[in-house]
């Protein structure tokens, strides 16, 4: 697909106001939680519950999309704004610590991550009209911006309160809303006609793409181990020694290690098929995960969290080429938002186990478990990937 340079940068900007705040939604989810007074525990529900309506929005909205011609990305936007901006405007007015508070903080992520998916179906509809960003290079400002964040939030919170989190948070919102009516003003129309095409029901593709849905298991799986470190790294800094500052730091340096990788994907991926890079990126998340579970300071911690540029980078830049690859056009915002959402089903499953794990044992033991866990998901994972060229066989017949 040719790449067209006008619409590079404009979708740069949309990935890094997303990417900003995801860093305030998710990233200091915990932080923001524990401030209110939740435990570990509750703090995952939250976070379990919030990546559960997230997945199952996002995947409702990309199957509408591809159904039906008068609902487009374009018109989907409004609602996960406004519905972001009503739960940060309740969560500033809520008091510490209530059972509603929880509650729209699990709207605020839903609405927060189903802007994920939509962004990538756009990417899909600029690509199929001819129009293709560079994603590596675009996904690589996002991760920059995601770096920038992450200093910031860090200190403004340590000097001051995480209760400024939501402020923060708003702010964003409306960046973003601003990025998408910037992008959608350069873009005619037609870029998102279908031509009277349209997708197959979601359960009709799934049994169709049966090794892709293979895929998107393993997937899912893998993500357990990986938004565990994440989601609760607060907690694995704390135990060698730092501090919500040293998280910041941290978070900032790992999201950096991302950038090189997106940057330099377009080089990179004339080199390698998509399918052999995917397969790198697989086997480094268990020997990332490994290499934390071992390190026992903060220098060691930095040295493990090099490879989540060789693992998280790596996979973020080349699993949506791929997906492409091995399903339908007609099918894209499905596939897309599907892949987009087994990051979030497995942030489900690591916010309900984590919690109650770490509250139970050290995290250093937490830790080997999910280098093990994340071991047998990458298996599975391999076992869905398609060969050669990466076209699905249902593809090849049509």
């Amino acid at each position: 697909m040719k790449q067209t340079k006008s619409f590079t940068p404009l979708f740069s900007v949309l990935q890094a106001v997303y990417l900003t705040g995801y860093c305030v939604a998710v990233a200091f989810a915990a932080v923001h939680l524990q401030w209110r007074g939740c435990t570990n525990t509750e703090a995952g529900l939250v976070l379990a519950a919030g990546c559960l309506l997230g997945t199952l929005l996002g995947v409702f909205l990309g199957t509408l999309i591809d159904r039906y011609t008068a609902i487009t990305v374009q018109r989907m936007y409004p609602l996960m704004f406004f519905g972001q901006a009503m739960s940060l405007v309740a969560l500033i007015a809520f008091p510490l610590s209530t059972l509603a508070v929880k509650i729209v903080y699990v709207l605020y992520m839903a609405f927060c991550l189903t802007v994920n998916p939509l962004d990538l179906k756009l990417y899909a509809d600029l690509s199929y009209a001819g129009k293709t960003p560079d994603y590596g290079f675009s996904r690589g400002m996002g991760s920059l911006s995601y770096v920038i964040a992450s200093m910031i939030l860090g200190a403004v919170v340590r000097r001051y309160s995480a209760g400024l989190l939501p402020w923060i948070g708003l702010f964003l919102c409306l960046m973003q809303a601003a990025a998408h009516m910037l992008i959608f003003s350069r873009m005619p129309e037609s870029t998102f006609s279908t031509h009277g095409v349209r997708g197959v029901p979601l359960l009709q593709f799934l049994r169709a793409n049966r090794r892709y849905s293979l895929l998107l298991l393993g997937v899912a799986l893998l993500f357990v181990p990986q938004t565990a470190v994440s989601n609760f790294r607060i907690n694995i800094v704390r135990s060698i020694g730092g501090d919500e500052s040293t998280l910041g730091f941290l978070t900032a340096f790992t999201a950096a290690t991302e950038i090189p990788f997106m940057l330099l994907y377009t080089h990179i991926s004339h080199k390698w098929k998509p399918g052999t890079l995917m397969r790198f990126s697989l086997i480094m998340f268990t020997a990332k995960i490994a290499a934390m579970a071992a390190a026992n300071s903060i220098g060691t911690m930095y040295a493990a969290s090099v490879l989540h540029g060789f693992s998280y980078a790596l996979f973020m830049v080349t699993v949506v080429g791929y997906v492409q690859r091995v399903t339908d056009p007609a099918d894209s915002a499905k596939a897309q938002s599907l892949m987009a959402s087994m990051s979030t089903v497995g942030s489900v499953i690591a916010s309900l186990s984590a919690g109650l794990l770490l509250d139970a044992m050290p995290v250093s033991r937490v830790l080997w478990l999910t280098a093990a866990f994340s071991a047998f998901s990458t298996v599975i994972a391999f076992l869905g990937l398609e060969n050669g060229s990466g076209k699905t066989p249902a593809q090849e017949s049509r």
